[in-house]
């Protein structure tokens, strides 16, 4: 697996009361997506596995009288250092200029509170990084730790917790204890406890497809349907673009005020019965990329009929990571330069003007305009990178992180393997109940 200096993908919270300025900046190393985790070579009774089949029946009796709707999470966003991302879990680098996003669970009884970042391209829940060993000490001990011993409603279930990093690992034991999110409780919940990690600061909640085969118990996502909370495995995420104060999660709701018309649905592509059970991604089809100029008309590089990109849409990832000729034709436009061997630079002064990159989807059907604001990221005050740059050498899977989802609004379908999206917009608030029914979510009719 590459080192961790070929992802900057993760999140370092600047700390706006910090008395000291930020260190000068540093060159970036070259950057390149994560790439597939190595599966679990455990023995199978060192891991906690529970058939597919049998999920259900290892959860408890889901309450009678309650009728499923939504659970909403404000996500709280504050300016972080960059990212850098992993392998089968993740792996941090100190980068500034991302906006973390992170929930807040209470965990145990009595709640103990403890933060941790939203996470679409993992599956599990994990928490309490080693913070005498994370790259940043006092933010680690600022989202909170999880002690079993002081909760009464904790139990130990297994040892065989391990996530593997670039540059270091989380091992740690499995528990279960009740979990409060939002306004609601969800009980006997298994999840990780790390008991020591390398470089880490916060724990994780993945949002990503679960199997057997990669996890062996309910995620958060089925506890909610089970729970009857929601209907059906499907989330809706905003993240807002720059001077954007909106961010948030909805399970089992659509917010038709963050979007115009009607959503589109885009296939997970593969398809997940084709992908690892070790390591199942929301992968969509690209089918093409462009860019708008100011006052221009739009144009494409792609072959209108013949271009096809596979990209995992990834939350946890500042940047994105595509074709390596794409990213140079995006980069002349913006009179880029490259540092080291691989990295694009760019002016910042590129954010204040008009204009956007393009990303189309299902043959043009959806496009996502990303304004400069968007896809240029600031690092540093003065310091700024082009949106993309090139995946790995000979990779044929890419990445979409958050320098395309801040101008897109998605809705993670699990229940029709679909993610619907449109062109973000902020035009008030209202959310609507999604997977009463497969593909309901196609009804639903922005305002904006």
């Amino acid at each position: 697996m590459p080192h961790l200096h070929h992802l900057l993908l993760t999140f370092l919270l600047l700390l706006l009361t910090h008395p000291h300025p930020p260190p000068p900046p540093t060159p970036l190393p070259p950057m390149g997506p994560r790439r597939r985790p190595i599966p679990p070579t455990g023995a199978p009774d060192d891991r906690v596995f529970i058939p597919d089949a049998h999920l259900k029946a290892n959860l408890a009796r889901a309450p009678a009288d309650r009728t499923p709707a939504f659970v909403r999470m404000p996500v709280q966003r504050k300016t972080v250092n960059g990212t850098g991302k992993w392998e089968h879990g993740m792996h941090w680098d100190g980068t500034p200029g991302e906006r973390g996003k992170r929930n807040g669970l209470d965990i145990g009884t009595p709640p103990q509170r403890v933060m941790v970042f939203l996470d679409t391209g993992s599956y599990e829940l994990w928490v309490n990084p080693r913070c005498n060993t994370s790259a940043n000490a006092e933010i680690c001990e600022n989202h909170g730790h999880y002690y079993p011993e002081k909760s009464n409603t904790s139990k130990f279930v297994a040892n065989g917790f391990s996530v593997r990093y670039g540059t270091g690992e989380a091992v740690g034991h499995y528990f279960r204890d009740v979990i409060g999110i939002a306004m609601f409780i969800l009980p006997f919940v298994q999840f990780a406890v790390a008991s020591d990690t390398e470089y880490t600061f916060t724990g994780i909640f993945g949002l990503g497809y679960a199997s057997s085969a990669s996890m062996g118990h309910p995620p958060i996502l089925e506890w909610l349907v089970h729970e009857q909370l929601i209907y059906g495995k499907i989330f809706s995420i905003g993240l807002g673009s720059h001077g954007d104060e909106f961010c948030e999660i909805i399970f089992g709701g659509v917010n038709r005020h963050k979007f115009a018309g009607y959503l589109e649905p885009v296939p997970i592509w593969p398809p997940v019965k084709d992908q690892s059970p070790y390591w199942i991604q929301y992968w969509i089809n690209a089918t093409s990329v462009g860019m708008t100029k100011d006052g221009e008309k739009p144009f494409v590089w792609t072959r209108k009929d013949a271009f096809n990109m596979p990209c995992m849409l990834d939350t946890g990832s500042t940047l994105s990571y595509i074709r390596e000729d794409l990213v140079a034709a995006i980069g002349q436009q913006f009179n880029a330069w490259v540092e080291g061997t691989s990295t694009y630079r760019v002016d910042c002064s590129w954010r204040e003007k008009k204009g956007t990159v393009d990303f189309g989807f299902n043959k043009g059907r959806m496009v996502i305009n990303v304004s400069y604001r968007d896809f240029i990221w600031e690092m540093f005050k003065g310091q700024c990178y082009l949106g993309v740059q090139p995946a790995d050498a000979g990779a044929t899977n890419y990445v979409l992180g958050n320098t395309f989802i801040r101008a897109a609004y998605l809705v993670f379908d699990q229940q029709s393997d679909m993610i619907w999206m449109s062109q973000y917009y902020n035009c008030g608030d209202g959310v609507v109940t999604v997977g009463i029914n497969p593909m309901d979510i196609q009804n639903i009719r922005g305002t904006c």
